[in-house]
Parts: C-alpha cells; sequence; structure tokens
C-alpha cells in the first residue's frame, strides 16, 4: 500500500504503546514487543500475525485490536481494518482515535455503511454503549452494595430519607442490572459481522438457488440475525434483510 499522509485526527496509524504499557505485564511481553517492533519496522503482515496469536492465546484488548487494526489497514486489507477496529471499539467505546479510525476505514469501502444495528434496549438504557462489560459490572458492584448498606440502615432508622434513598437505589440497581445483561449479551454474542470478499449476493434464503436480493461489499459492516447451517442472516439500518454464506463473513 502506498503510504499517504492522513488529515490530523482523521487517522491514527501510530502503535498505542503508552496505553499498552500499562497492560502488557500481564501478557506475553516478548510477543507484543515482537510485534511492535515488527510494525514499526513495516513488517506489518507478520506484526498482524504476532498481534493475532497474544489475541488467539486469550489477550484480548482493546488497545491490542486497535494496532491490529491499524496494521491490516497499512496492508491494504480494509475488511481486516475494520473488523479489529470495530472489536477495539467495544472494548473500548469512548475511545476516539478508534472511532475516528473506525470512520475513516469505513469511507474507504464501497457501500460506507456502518450496519451494526442499535440493541432494543438501547433507548431506556442510554449509556449502554458509552461504557463497556468490566465498567458496568463495577457500577452494579457498587450501586449493590449502597442499596444493601441503605437498606440495613432504614431497618435501624425508620426515617423518610433513608426510605426515600433505598427506594431510588432499588430502582438503580435494576437499571444496572438490564445494562450490564444487556452490554454482556453485546460482547458475549458477536452481534455484527464484516463483508470479506470483494462483493456478495445477499439472498431471500439459505441457499444460493433463492434470489439475490441486493449486493454487499468488502468492509461493510453489518448486524448478524439468525444462523441457519453454513448460512446466516444479515441486517441493514433500511430494513434490508439477507441470507449469505458463513465464510463471507468476519464476526
Amino acid at each position: 500500500m502506498t503510504p499517504r499522509i492522513f488529515p490530523p485526527k482523521t487517522l491514527l496509524l501510530g502503535l498505542a504503546l503508552v496505553l499498552l504499557s500499562t497492560w502488557v505485564g500481564s501478557q506475553p511481553e516478548s510477543e507484543i514487543t515482537r510485534a511492535n517492533q515488527l510494525y514499526n519496522q513495516n513488517q506489518f503482515q507478520e506484526a498482524a500475525d504476532s498481534y493475532e496469536r497474544a489475541i488467539v492465546g486469550g489477550r484480548e484488548n482493546g488497545h491490542l485490536y486497535f494496532n491490529l487494526g491499524n496494521a491490516y489497514f497499512r496492508m491494504g486489507d480494509v475488511a481486516g481494518a475494520v473488523f479489529n477496529y470495530a472489536r477495539a471499539q467495544t472494548l473500548l467505546p469512548r475511545d476516539e482515535d478508534i472511532e475516528a479510525n473506525l470512520e475513516y476505514a469505513l469511507r474507504q469501502t464501497v457501500d460506507q455503511l456502518d450496519g451494526r444495528k442499535p440493541h432494543a434496549l438501547d433507548s431506556v438504557v442510554f449509556w449502554v454503549r458509552d461504557l463497556n462489560l468490566k465498567e458496568h459490572g463495577t457500577a452494579l458492584l457498587w450501586i449493590n452494595l449502597a442499596f444493601w448498606a441503605a437498606l440495613t440502615v432504614r431497618l435501624h432508622h425508620r426515617t423518610q430519607i433513608f426510605q426515600t434513598a433505598a427506594k431510588v437505589l432499588l430502582a438503580l440497581l435494576v437499571l444496572a442490572l438490564v445494562s450490564t445483561g444487556v452490554r454482556w449479551q453485546m460482547e458475549s454474542g458477536r452481534s455484527f459481522g464484516v463483508i470479506v470478499p470483494k462483493q456478495i449476493d445477499v439472498h431471500s434464503g439459505w441457499n444460493t438457488r433463492t434470489a439475490a436480493l441486493f449486493q454487499l461489499h468488502q468492509g461493510t459492516l453489518v448486524s448478524l440475525a439468525r444462523e441457519k447451517e453454513q448460512w446466516v442472516e444479515l441486517e441493514l439500518p433500511d430494513g434490508k434483510t439477507g441470507w449469505t454464506l458463513m465464510s463471507n463473513i468476519a464476526r
């Protein structure tokens, strides 16, 4: 891929070295260090392979996915870049660099489409996409502790203020439980995928003999619905649905 100059804050392709430094201690340091060195030496395929090995070994981290996305982008693999930026965003939902790189990579695709579908409860627990699962869990823990503390105090001091506090904390606890459950579902069951081939036909059913409804192109982000044998149903924001082979989707 021919090197290009990108506008400031449009595409950040530098390694997340500073952010990784606080995390790498619990990882196979030699593998991460080697991957970073390979990236800095413009050996992007080798760097990507090294990052992938760390991920396969259970070393899941948003900054690692971000670096992997950068390596794929440098190789000209837009689908790989979009997929890993989207994975990074799932774990680091408020990171502006990840958001900027994902948006830029999507603009390099034919369809220029982010087809990830909002969760049905997004309008109720609207903050669910702003916090990752760990942050939801931490908030749930503290609200739970506060609720039981207020309830205990209320048993000994039956004043209006403690009764009100217990009711408010109970409502917050229910919301925290719901939002944590939604976030867990988002992160545990991969709800999105990326088109890998240059172009695919999306069919009305789960075999090639059914009608081709529309086409999608490499790098397009789509929502995933049902699975049937070797096929998966795709959903787009405009309401279109259709089926394609699972092998056409990075997920």
